[in-house]
């Protein structure tokens, strides 16, 4: 003898109640439906500032050193360790162009303020590969006596004097297309893209005494 239809009716929605009972128990102790977190790509932005917020920008590069900064006009200039400010004034604030000669090499650098202001503000939303915490001293990356270092100063005056950040550029991994590189005082490396520091480098001190973007590698025979 088969049960009434009420009672049917009363056994379904049990059964249903209790479907709904456990998803919301294992919901809760698995997390199970909710949505997929987008892919993590692994890289890590290296500098909490934007270039707006960036005043000057010192470069140095085996032994010699350069300065990145802003003139009255709030334009950007390259400020050589001897320079001669020739302002080539264009029709605009945008084409303002100041020719450094570097007593170091013989260069005349002629840069605008707009490809210093974008090779900068590409820098400062340099992204890492991945970090990594040493396994051998700071010698074995190059980072005992760095040969690059890139001081990051803000526009204010508060601070102007003490850098926002300080990047040491280390060596080539062996695959020549990443560098390692720190900021004093972390306890881990950074792996960062060769072309931001070849572009930089190339801005700096002139393409003869910078890395190439990307490497180079000659054919056999």
């Amino acid at each position: 003898m088969s049960p009434p239809p009420v009672q049917r009716r009363l056994y379904m929605v049990w059964l249903v109640f209790a479907v709904l009972l456990a998803g919301i128990i294992v919901h809760e102790v698995t997390g199970i439906f909710e949505p997929a977190p987008a892919p993590h790509t692994g890289r890590l932005p290296m500098f909490e500032f934007r270039e707006p917020e960036l005043g000057r920008v010192e470069v140095m590069h085996q032994g010699q050193r350069t300065v990145l900064m802003r003139d009255a006009a709030d334009a950007w200039f390259h400020h050589g360790a001897s320079h001669d400010h020739r302002h080539e004034h264009g029709s605009s604030h945008d084409d303002h162009r100041h020719t450094d000669t570097d007593a170091a090499h013989g260069a005349n650098l002629t840069i605008s303020s707009i490809d210093i202001a974008e090779r900068i503000n590409a820098l400062a939303r340099m992204l890492a590969d991945r970090r990594v915490k040493p396994e051998q001293s700071l010698d074995h990356y190059g980072l005992t006596n760095p040969q690059t270092i890139i001081m990051f100063y803000g526009r204010k005056r508060n601070n102007a004097s003490k850098p926002l950040a300080i990047l040491h550029v280390g060596d080539l991994l062996p695959d020549q297309y990443t560098y390692y590189a720190r900021q004093p005082g972390n306890t881990v490396l950074s792996l960062i893209p060769r072309y931001y520091i070849a572009l930089l480098l190339a801005l700096a001190f002139g393409e003869d005494r910078a890395p190439t973007p990307l490497p180079v590698h000659k054919g056999k025979g």
